[in-house]
């Protein structure tokens, strides 16, 4: 009789546990979509379907980001406080982007089915917190701390919390940078760079060692140039930095028309200049074996295997992001949405407003300052197969000189391996949403805004 029992008991609580599940909201992980709309977070499933909102808006969402698993989100939500006074009902928003800058703020995780959020950081009204982005390895948190009102990169605060610690327990401080520190693909250091230098240091802020013992020349520079950036995806990476021009006569420039040599350098000292050139933003693919940047309204890529590069031309400000596999580029810009393939060098407009692209764009993501509070794009329009993108209308469209049917709203897409479209776009939700991502971002690989 007991084992009979024990029998009905072994069939009767998966189909009980199944059921929960099924009446459960929201998902398990894969393959899902996040955005925010009117303050909240919300996943969905990529045809539409399983729509929850597995963070309110009280207090409203700033931003968020895919854990490198797609099973956590990392969020952040504006101090009540601060909510309340002009400054925090007028946030300045990247319109591009949606995100907004460093703000009195809690930063939270929470995992992909919803739930409890656990608070890394609690708010302070005179404090402001950018976004936190995820290490490589999907268990740390690197944040930026200021006080409110402060933009100078000589007194930003750099922290990395564990994912899963509430109130700042264990959290740990790196050296003082200029910019944002480079986590490293195997998680076991950090770069950044000083009045001292460019050096690294464990993730926990300890072992620090200077690579380059004198400050950099032009440093600090505008803040989308200052950043010294791992090689992703190699067990000895390369860093990736810039510097003034020496050979530009002194005052002959401003900070707008600054002319700047990219360089490349291994650990033990030895470099390579990438070129010399007036650019805004740099970043490598995701393989490590590319580089792209930007002089406002041309891009490049240069190939360091095959020390070649070509270039096009792109929306001064624009966002790139570059697909997993590092084989295309989608460039998302304030009229344009483009797909450059990088093994044919071709470029396909696949969404506009009608609207001709000029080379006056004057966007807050494409001016040069010193400012220090810019962030990495939080999240990829990439799935993880690089076979799908999503996209935001924001107004255009027009998809291949052809009007949406759908109207305003979140689409997915579907490529081949070749980058050739499949079908037609599939329209995923129609609110007003902002900050679609589907998957994780490294920041080594997205420019800053």
């Amino acid at each position: 009789m007991r084992q009979q029992r024990a029998f009905v008991i072994c069939i009767i609580l998966p189909l009980l546990l199944a059921a929960l599940a099924a009446c459960s909201p929201g998902h398990t992980g894969g393959n899902e979509i996040a955005f925010i709309r009117n303050g909240q977070l919300w996943t969905i499933d990529p045809d539409g379907a399983n729509a929850f909102a597995i963070v309110g808006n009280n207090p409203p969402v700033l931003g968020y980001g895919w854990s490198p698993t797609h099973q956590i989100l990392t969020f952040r939500t504006i101090d009540a406080a601060f909510a309340a006074t002009s400054a925090g009902k007028h946030l300045a928003i990247n319109p591009l982007t949606g995100l907004a800058g460093d703000t009195p703020s809690t930063l939270n995780t929470i995992g992909i089915d919803g739930g409890s959020p656990i608070p890394i950081l609690l708010s302070s009204q005179g404090t402001q917190y950018s976004n936190a982005w995820w290490n490589p390895t999907g268990n740390r948190l690197l944040y930026r701390e200021a006080y409110s009102g402060d933009t100078s990169p000589n007194t930003m605060q750099w922290w990395v919390a564990q994912d899963d610690q509430p109130e700042g327990i264990a959290r740990k401080s790196l050296p003082d940078s200029f910019s944002i520190p480079s986590l490293s693909s195997n998680n076991s250091m950090a770069i950044g760079n000083s009045t001292a230098g460019v050096f690294t240091t464990a993730i926990d802020g300890t072992n620090m060692r200077f690579l380059i013992h004198t400050e950099l020349a032009g440093h600090p520079l505008p803040a989308t140039l200052e950043r010294i950036l791992w090689q992703p995806g190699h067990a000895q990476p390369l860093f990736l930095y810039a510097i003034e021009n020496t050979a530009t006569p002194k005052g002959s420039e401003n900070k707008q028309q600054l002319t700047v040599q990219l360089i490349m350098s291994s650990t033990n000292g030895r470099e390579t200049m990438i070129t010399t050139c007036h650019c805004q933003q740099f970043t490598w693919s995701p393989d490590g074996n590319a580089i792209l940047y930007s002089t406002g309204l041309t891009d490049t890529v240069y190939n360091i295997q095959k020390a070649t590069s070509f270039s096009f031309a792109a929306e001064n400000g624009s966002v790139p992001y570059w697909s997993p596999n590092s084989h295309f580029l989608l460039v998302d810009g304030q009229h344009t949405l483009t797909l450059v393939n990088i093994a044919t060098q071709q470029q396909q407009l696949l969404l506009s407003d009608n609207t001709p692209a000029t080379g006056t764009n004057t966007s807050a993501a494409s001016q040069l300052t010193v400012n220090a509070l810019v962030q990495p794009v939080s999240n990829s329009i990439w799935s993880a197969d690089s076979r799908h993108f999503l996209f935001l209308t924001r107004g255009r469209l027009f998809w291949q000189s052809k009007e949406l049917s759908g109207g305003n709203g979140l689409y997915t897409v579907a490529i081949n391996d070749n980058g050739q479209l499949q079908g037609s776009p599939t329209v995923v939700d129609s609110g007003n949403d902002t900050q679609a991502g589907w998957t994780y971002e490294d920041p080594n690989t997205s420019f800053v805004f």
